[in-house]
């Protein structure tokens, strides 16, 4: 009764277990190496470690071995990938002890399960690490469900900052991984409530999506949300279960880690464009900064008009009425520019009181209208807290029919200055 208990134990065990002599040799395997390797015991049984293991990953396992002898079975679990019967790598967490045969023969007990979890984690944050983009770093958090062995199907998707919904998936056809805006369905319900959805049966789907999920012979599903800060629309990850197979809410702890680090990637994605914003945007009034607008500048590849604008007598209004009052007619400055500068141009301030305009592939003349259209806006008085203050403002043009670039910046310099020369002699 023992023994067939302890063989119970041994073959309806969910990780494999294999039993490894001194020589590497595979000499037992369980049957749960047909299910996670994907290769049936009888293959197994007589190859080497080394055949099975990463070749990046054969000096750990050496040095794991050694240290069985030298020190005992360590705690916790080491990550190694092994070939798949497919003839891909995948990562498992592996445990091993120092035993004895019942001959005394010695030998090692190796005990693995799944590890796509922690290298997807791996491969999320080398990812981001490196530049990857959302679709990049999202690609692994599939991973963290172990679809593949549990016979289910994941989606992820969010939208882009430029308002697209965007996914990635294990293969489901685009209808059912809720990357689209179409009312009705799981989807929308969980992005208007924030409350996930999740049936054990097909939900209430419109004909082309029932039929797509038939396809694929998908029963359950769950649909839970992850904050977005990026874009404020929650992102949506899908799980589809085979028909008739276990519930969703089997697979909670994968569920969890996913919507985890589908978080984690959006976050940083998110504060990865804040800091890019900032570093080129002015905070005061909102308009690119000096480094932006010589970026822009350099790829520019045709003509067109700079237009170098400086606010006249400011400098009294700092020392006047302070530099609060000061920054409140900077800003209304910045919106008077944009509402006469025009959806074509590049706009940014790039000093104190100076601000430049960028009209790409614009003729003389439309410089000089521009031009006049920024004096003619400041014209108004400044409606402050301390009362109406007038500011006026000077505009140096300057127009290529080559390349714009850092000479016609500096010729649009030297008009300013012609041209404040001038309104001092008047």
């Amino acid at each position: 009764m023992q023994a067939s208990a302890h063989r119970l134990l041994v073959e309806e065990a969910s990780e494999f277990i294999a039993i490894v002599g001194p020589d590497l040799t595979i000499t037992f395997v369980n049957d749960a190496v047909e299910r996670l390797v994907g290769r049936r015991r009888e293959e197994v049984i007589g190859q080497s470690v080394t055949d099975l293991v990463h070749p990046d990953d054969l000096d750990r396992a050496f040095l794991a071995i050694t240290g069985l002898d030298r020190w005992g079975s360590p705690n916790g679990a080491t990550s190694f990938r092994l070939l798949h019967g497919d003839g891909t790598w995948r990562t498992f967490d592996i445990t091993a002890a120092r035993i004895r045969l019942d001959d005394g023969t010695p030998a090692f007990a190796v005990y693995g399960r799944p590890g796509d979890y922690q290298h997807a984690l791996q491969q999320i944050l080398t990812g981001l690490l490196a530049g990857a983009d959302r679709s990049e770093s999202l690609t692994p958090v599939l991973d963290v469900v172990e679809w593949r062995l549990n016979d289910v199907q994941v989606a992820i998707a969010w939208q882009e900052p430029d308002g697209r919904h965007a996914y990635v998936s294990t293969g489901l056809p685009r209808p059912l991984t809720g990357a689209e805006d179409e009312p009705g369905g799981p989807w929308a319900h969980v992005r208007a409530t924030g409350r996930e959805v999740h049936t054990e049966e097909l939900p209430d789907l419109d004909a082309g999506r029932d039929a797509e999920a038939a396809r694929l012979a998908r029963g359950g599903v769950w649909v839970a949300p992850v904050t977005d800060a990026g874009s404020g629309v929650p992102a949506l990850v899908t799980l589809w279960t085979r028909d008739g197979g276990p519930p969703p809410r089997g697979h909670v702890m994968g569920m969890t880690m996913a919507r985890g680090y589908v978080e984690l990637v959006l976050r940083w994605h998110h504060q990865e464009a804040v800091t890019k914003a900032a570093a080129r945007t002015d905070p005061l009034t909102g308009l690119p900064n000096r480094r932006e607008f010589f970026d822009a500048l350099e790829a520019e590849r045709g003509g067109g008009s700079v237009l170098f604008c400086d606010l006249d007598e400011f400098k009294p209004v700092n020392d006047t009425y302070g530099h609060n009052v000061g920054d409140a007619v900077l800003r209304e400055v910045a919106t008077r520019l944009r509402e006469v500068a025009g959806a074509e141009t590049l706009l940014a301030r790039t000093g104190g009181d100076e601000f430049v305009v960028l009209i790409p592939g614009a003729c003389p003349g439309d410089g000089t209208r521009v031009a006049a259209a920024i004096e003619d806006s400041m014209a108004a008085p400044f409606v402050t807290d301390e009362g109406p203050i007038s500011v006026g403002i000077t505009v140096g043009h300057a127009h290529t029919d080559g390349v714009v670039g850092e000479d016609t910046v500096a010729e649009a310099d030297r008009a300013l200055i012609r041209a404040k020369a001038a309104k001092r002699r008047h």
